[in-house]
């Protein structure tokens, strides 16, 4: 039995076994906040793919998918590695000035855009 199908659902995103909002002060009048979640799947209108998995990041403020596929493994289907829920609680603890740098400039998940 796949593990996936005994957790959430957030939007596309299938087997959603971690999921925490972090929120940044950029300076004394602008805050933003992002949603990082670990899924075993993505649903393609149907489809769904254990393929495609990993970490995402969505953009609270814009209400938007920044990045995904973030540590994607071969499959997702029996939950996230140990790499993913490692690279999970690292990203959240992470800085403004360091988030932003992660997200901009690491080439391993799909960015839509810059922050």
């Amino acid at each position: 039995m796949d593990i996936i199908n005994v957790f959430p659902r957030l939007g596309p995103y299938v087997g959603v076994t971690r999921d925490k909002t972090i929120n940044f002060k950029i300076n004394r009048k602008h805050s933003r906040a992002f949603r990082v979640i670990v899924y075993g799947a993505y649903d393609a209108f149907g489809l769904i793919g254990s393929e495609k998995n990993g970490i995402a990041v969505l953009d609270e403020d814009n209400r938007s998918i920044l990045c995904d596929e973030i540590a994607r493994e071969d499959s997702g289907y029996f939950g996230p590695s140990k790499r993913q829920l490692a690279l999970f609680d690292d990203i959240t603890a992470l800085s403004w000035p360091h988030f932003r740098d992660y997200i901009n400039e690491s080439c391993a998940h799909r960015l839509r855009y810059k922050i």
